[in-house]
């Protein structure tokens, strides 16, 4: 079983580019505060990227890509002082072609229904930064994708944004795969020979009784030994995975299949409707019943 598979079918994540055009003379950008993933690809030019309250200058230049995984703030310009005033350029299409001097920027957000995705990108930085240089020397797909990001931004065609979004969707899920940790986090425990067969194992039978002392069972060590080793790793205690992946489940049953509270609390290994409701509020802040009535957009 892929359990990264999995947990990106659970998140239902998907991208929403708002900008794919050209900045000439002097400008500065800042996206931040749309409380998702902010990401922007270079199309072609060069600019400037400040993160936070980090003095580091990072030069930009075509096919370079930038991911800020927490909404950081941010500002991107043609002017290594920064002096401009943010988010005061005007922006040009390319009816024209490319503009001399000028700065394509591709710009999105990944958006999610799911209040457990923090569970992700908790264990990434600020910035997953990738550089087109770095890139072409690797064995990654993701030159490829960003090539044919950017020949679609140019291209226009009917259907061209939605053909950029799944390939921004594509992205994404390949720079998860390749910036997630390897010594803490999801892909840590998957990398463990005693972590993993527990985690696939919980996220194959989630309705399953399951024990501390069941889990280390399976993998041969005492029930402290497993307990410390999978919260040193996940950050979490093993029967807290359990319930936080339950609601994972529980949230997509009702918000998308709008099961019954029952029907879903007996299908993630609940045996009464009132035990799997407090839970999931206490995990998710919400009831199943707004969920399932409104299917509430949560952040």
């Amino acid at each position: 079983m892929d359990v990264l598979n999995q947990l990106f079918s659970t998140f239902k994540v998907s991208s929403e580019i708002f900008h794919n055009g050209q900045y000439c003379g002097s400008w500065a950008l800042d996206t931040s505060g749309l409380h998702y993933m902010n990401f922007h690809i270079v199309s072609h030019g060069e600019c400037y990227l400040t993160v936070g309250d980090d003095p580091q200058i990072h030069n930009l230049e075509e096919g370079d890509m930038m991911l800020f995984p927490r909404d950081i703030k941010h500002c991107i310009s043609n002017d290594n002082t920064f002096s401009q005033n943010v988010n005061t350029g005007l922006s040009l299409d390319f009816r024209e072609g490319k503009l001399e001097g000028g700065t394509g920027l591709i710009c999105g957000y990944f958006a999610h229904k799911h209040p457990l995705f923090s569970n992700i990108t908790e264990f990434l930085p600020n910035i997953v930064l990738l550089k087109k240089t770095s890139l072409n020397s690797s064995n990654s797909s993701l030159p490829f994708l960003i090539a044919a990001l950017l020949q679609e931004s140019l291209s226009g065609k009917p259907g061209a944004e939605l053909v950029m979004n799944k390939i921004a969707e594509a992205l994404l899920a390949i720079v998860l795969r390749q910036s997630l940790p390897a010594d803490k986090g999801i892909i840590a425990a998957l990398l463990n020979p005693k972590l993993a067969p527990v985690v696939q194992a919980i996220h194959g039978s989630p309705a399953k009784n399951w024990t501390v002392d069941a889990m280390a069972e399976m993998v041969f060590l005492s029930r402290a030994g497993f307990s410390n080793l999978f919260k040193s790793v996940l950050k979490q205690t093993p029967m807290d995975y359990v319930t936080q992946w339950r609601m994972s489940i529980a949230y997509r049953m009702l918000a998308d299949e709008k099961n019954t509270t029952l029907e879903t609390a007996l299908a993630v290994g609940y045996d009464n409707e009132s035990s799997f409701s407090k839970a999931f509020k206490r995990i998710l802040g919400v009831s199943p019943g707004s969920v399932r009535t409104d299917a509430k957009v949560l952040t």
